[in-house]
């Protein structure tokens, strides 16, 4: 059985991000019956911490923390001691530890599959890139976008668990959900300005603390303009968690918003709604040339308030057929089968 190791170089702030969890960088559960499976990542620890992740019909990966102190040489002397036969490095190249674990794995004399899936938009220079047999990639455009050889570039739509995120028929609570970091450059405000040119309401889930300057600024905002009774603010919750709160809300929308990945707009959480059955109410700028979309059929795109009230009266007035047509969407386009558990086996092997 091959050795396969996933490395997530980032500083975990829960350990749950790991050892429950079923996105599409590091849900091993599917494939760890055909391969010997460990993801490493990092947590604010002193030694390392082992954990064994058992799915329901008993196969099992691990899942490895190791201390935040770290530096790139004790990382490389433990990955070295689990003489793993395939290295699939999750992240960005900004991450310069990861030029370090690069070069050195692709020097070793008996050199590892040597995997890499860039985190959004990340290119990465052509040193860096060209040390790896294959990159990963969402988006026929992001091929282009890769500095490196392009025959090793490889696409894989991603996809959502589908024992996790699935439609749920609930009494709705909320019109409007807006899925994101309750950050400054998510423009809550934009969102909350659109909304409020309609009868209907809107909650926002986001990983967010009381006690924050932005949240405050938000929260201040609700209050003055009065809307308290038509913007909500929800506390994160778990993945586990996420079908249950999504049935309690109609439509799934996004701002008209410059996008994080121009062209490829890939946020988990659209995946994750599609996956729910939510039709989409969502921003032009954003949205422009990406598949979770056909305008008409599962939702539609908007470039001012004026528009957003329009297309949200559409849609509430056919909620059923739209909501239909984005799990058939879901399941022609982004099929969990063959986007995670298929092409993951057929990847580990050929390496």
């Amino acid at each position: 059985m091959k050795k396969v190791l996933r490395i997530i170089d980032y500083n975990f702030q829960r350990k749950e991000q790991l050892t429950a969890a079923y996105d599409d960088s590091n849900s091993l559960r599917y494939i760890s019956k055909h391969f010997d499976m460990t993801v490493i990542g990092r947590i604010g620890i002193r030694q390392p911490e082992f954990y064994k992740i058992v799915d329901v019909e008993g196969g099992e990966y691990s899942v490895v923390f190791l201390p935040d102190k770290w530096n790139s040489q004790d990382v490389l002397d433990f990955v070295m001691k689990m003489k793993p036969d395939v290295i699939h490095m999750h992240g960005t190249s900004a991450w310069p530890q990861y030029h370090a674990y690069a070069n050195y794995f692709s020097n070793l004399p008996k050199k590892p599959g040597l995997i890499f899936s860039p985190a959004g938009g990340c290119k990465g220079p052509p040193d860096f890139m060209n040390k790896f047999d294959k990159i990963i990639v969402n988006h026929i455009l992001q091929i282009e976008r890769m500095r490196c050889d392009h025959s090793k570039v490889i696409i894989r739509k991603r996809s959502a668990d589908p024992n996790v995120f699935h439609f749920l028929e609930r009494k709705f609570e909320f019109d409007f959900v807006y899925v994101a970091g309750f950050i400054p450059f998510k423009h809550m405000d934009e969102m909350i300005d659109d909304v409020s040119s309609t009868p209907y309401s809107l909650v926002i889930l986001g990983d967010f603390l009381r006690n924050d300057e932005y949240y405050q600024s938000i929260k201040s905002l609700i209050v003055r303009r009065n809307l308290s009774n038509q913007i909500f603010l929800h506390d994160f919750i778990s993945q586990l968690e996420m079908s249950e709160f999504l049935a309690k809300c109609r439509v799934w929308v996004w701002p008209n918003i410059p996008p994080e990945n121009p062209a490829t707009t890939t946020n988990r959480s659209v995946i994750e709604a599609l996956a729910c059955g939510k039709p989409f109410l969502v921003g032009e700028q954003p949205f422009n040339q990406t598949e979770f979309l056909i305008s008409g059929f599962n939702g539609y795109k908007y470039s001012n308030k004026a528009q957003f009230a329009e297309k949200a009266s559409l849609i509430m007035t056919s909620l059923k057929t739209y909501r239909n047509n984005s799990l058939k969407l879901n399941d022609d386009h982004f099929s969990f089968q063959r986007n995670f558990i298929d092409f993951y086996k057929d990847l580990y092997d050929s390496e």
